[in-house]
Order: C-alpha cells, then sequence, then structure tokens
C-alpha cells in the first residue's frame, strides 16, 4: 500500500517544479526533496524490479522467438529435405522408367483369346517398326480343295513413331504405318487349307498405343485392359506391380501381353531335355522291340528339331538383317552337312532293322550339338 501513496505525491511534487522552472529555477524544498529522494529510492527499487521482470519477460520472448525461429528454419529444412527426396525420388523412378524401342529387343507381343483359338502376335525393333502375324484357324471348315479346314491369316509390317513419355511408367506410340503382305479380303488354297486374308485382331482401327512399362501399379491400368493379360480381378491376386510389358490399343481397350522371348526359348528347350531325358531312359531301362525303339528315336530328333526350330524363330525376330543373312546361309551350309550325315550312318545298315534308328540318332545328335550352338548368338 505504501508505493501507491507515495507515488502520487512524488508526481504532484514533479509537476510543480516542471511548470515552476520555465519562470524560474526550481528551488527544491527540504521537505520536498526528502520526500523526493524517499520517493526516488523507492521508485528506483520499484523500476529495477520492473526493469527486471521486463528484461526476464523480453529474454523469454526473445528466447521464445529465437527458437520458434530456429524450429520454423528446421521445419524449412526438414520441409526443403523432404521435397529434395521426394524429388530425387521421384527422378530416381523417371530414370529407372526410361525407355526406348531398343527394351523391346527381346519381347513379342501377344493378343489372343486365351483359349488359343486366335492370337496377334508381334515384335518391335529397335528403330520402332515391327512385323507380326495374325491367325484364326477354322480346321471343321472344309470343302472343295481344302480338307484340312480354313484359317484367318495376315502378315503385316508397320512403324510406330517415337516413344512419348505419359508417366513414370507409361509411354504414348502413334501407329504410323501397317502394311498387309497380302491384299485384304483374298482368299486361296494352300496345302488343302483355305487361306482368307484379313485385318489383324487388335491392330485395326488403332491410333494410339500405350506402352505401360514393368512396375506399373496394376490399379492404374484400365480393367478392360487387365482382362486381356490375366490381371481382371486384382482381389483375387498378390501382385501389385505389372511384370512385363503391355502394349495397349486405347482405342478399344485390347492389350497385348509382353514375352520376353529369349526366357520363354530356355523353357522350351528345358522341356525338351526333360521329354528327351524320359525317352533316354525308357530305352536304356525298358526291354523294346525294335519298332519301339526306332519310334522312341524318331520321337527324340523330332523334338530337338522342334527345340532348334524354335530357337531359329527367336532369333530371326532379335537379330538384324546382316546377321540373319550370313546366319541363313550357314543354317543351309549346316542342312546339307547333317543329311549327307545321317545318310552315311544309314547307309552301313542299309536295308537292316535298324537302320532309321541309326539314322534318327545321328539327326538327334546333330540337331542338338547345332541347336547349343545358335543359343550361342542369344547369349
Amino acid at each position: 500500500m505504501k508505493k501507491y501513496m507515495v507515488l502520487p505525491a512524488f508526481i504532484s511534487l514533479a509537476a510543480l517544479s516542471v511548470w515552476g522552472c520555465k519562470s524560474k529555477e526550481p528551488e527544491k524544498p527540504e521537505a520536498a526533496t526528502a520526500i523526493e529522494i524517499t520517493n526516488d529510492q523507492e521508485g528506483e527499487k520499484e523500476t529495477k524490479s520492473w526493469d527486471k521482470e521486463e528484461q526476464q519477460a523480453k529474454g523469454q520472448k526473445e528466447k521464445q522467438d529465437k527458437e520458434g525461429q530456429q524450429n520454423k528454419k528446421g521445419q524449412q529444412d526438414k520441409e526443403g529435405q523432404k521435397n529434395e527426396t521426394e524429388q530425387k525420388k521421384e527422378g530416381q523412378q523417371m530414370e529407372e522408367a526410361s525407355f526406348s524401342f531398343a527394351d523391346l529387343n527381346n519381347v513379342e507381343f501377344i493378343f489372343s483369346s486365351g483359349a488359343g483359338g486366335w492370337q496377334t502376335s508381334l515384335t518391335i525393333g529397335e528403330n520402332g517398326s515391327f512385323s507380326g502375324l495374325f491367325f484364326d484357324g477354322n480346321l471343321g471348315d472344309t470343302g472343295e480343295g481344302y480338307p484340312n479346314g480354313s484359317v484367318l491369316w495376315s502378315e503385316f509390317g508397320g512403324s510406330f513413331t517415337q516413344p512419348v513419355q505419359e508417366d513414370a511408367y507409361t509411354y504414348s506410340v502413334q501407329l504410323a504405318e501397317l502394311e498387309y503382305k497380302d491384299l485384304i479380303g483374298k482368299e486361296e488354297i494352300l496345302d488343302e487349307m483355305r487361306y482368307c486374308y484379313m485385318d489383324a485382331y487388335g491392330l485395326s482401327d488403332a491410333r494410339t498405343i500405350l506402352i505401360h512399362l514393368p512396375g506399373t501399379s496394376l490399379e492404374e491400368i484400365p480393367e478392360e485392359v487387365r482382362s486381356w493379360i490375366g490381371y481382371y480381378d486384382l482381389s483375387q491376386l498378390t501382385d501389385t506391380k505389372l511384370p512385363f510389358f503391355v502394349l495397349e490399343n486405347e482405342q478399344h481397350g485390347y492389350a497385348f501381353r509382353g514375352y520376353d522371348m529369349v526366357e520363354e526359348l530356355k523353357k522350351t528347350i528345358a522341356y525338351t531335355e526333360s521329354q528327351v531325358a524320359e525317352q533316354e531312359k525308357s530305352i536304356h531301362n525298358e526291354a523294346l522291340s525294335q519298332m519301339e525303339l526306332t519310334e522312341k528315336t524318331g520321337y527324340i530328333y523330332n523334338l530337338w528339331d522342334q527345340a532348334l526350330n524354335s530357337t531359329w524363330d527367336v532369333l530371326k525376330k532379335t537379330m538384324d538383317a546382316e546377321t540373319m543373312e550370313a546366319l541363313t546361309v550357314e543354317e543351309r551350309r549346316w542342312i546339307e552337312q547333317k543329311e549327307a550325315a545321317v545318310a552315311e550312318a544309314g547307309a552301313e545298315f542299309e536295308g537292316g532293322s535298324i537302320q532309321s534308328m541309326v539314322m534318327n540318332n545321328m539327326a538327334a545328335e546333330l540337331t542338338k550339338a547345332r541347336l547349343y550352338e545358335l543359343l550361342e548368338w542369344l547369349e
């Protein structure tokens, strides 16, 4: 209570002293001086007390401001690092998903019903050119001159424009050119089968083709497109990312599934090896007639020959024209040498019951060796 009573008195005396100074030099009465001194001491105490509190408050505020600035700066740095990390991550994704036609060198695209009734296949070169085959067989559609049935057929080629990136895992191309080897609507009979030439399923009326890269989220692919490549009902699958290349005909929602031809060929050869091993085991462990031996050795030769044909087909689709031209010359020479070696092997047993078996064995041995020689071109 004391300081509140003293301060008003001090303020009043000070005010009188100020106004008096304007007219004359101030005179300090003792009482007033005593009061003034007393009030100054208490006021000094109060002022110091207020100053201390004010300084503490100010210091606290400065500390809070400093901490706030540091937090703000830390948050900005954190956000900056986050943005930088996200940008770096996005950049890595874009880089990881970079694409050119060269990436499709070993890929064959198949558009089919899934039941084997019809199929359109195509391969794409490094410059965007493509070639392919369409067929849809109907062995029951027979007639005079074509007892083996009928087939819808077309061999085609063309080119795509250069890829344009749409998002991290999708590129688009335009169908620049599409030509057919035979006139659409033409019919002819070959090898007692009727060929009806027509447009290739999946490419007719196509304009924009979307290329979905491996790693594409399956949820981002339209349901209709997924239905063509085995991913219609995602709730029944554990996969979340596309494991292969896909071509999407954007106008119609058709999809071509990409297969690695070399990997598929390796599976074919592995199957061939297992089948041959079974036949050889049977030959060595079972009591077979000569006819059965001849049949089994003939089957073994056919297995290796089919695998060789599959290998040759992959080479044609993956090698450049110059390489294939040289390989074709070499292959023709090998065929002549094989046929001569087989005939020579059989001549020694001409007219005998084992002649065919011996010839089968020689043909199988040479074909198998040639198969593995050609495989080296795909490594």
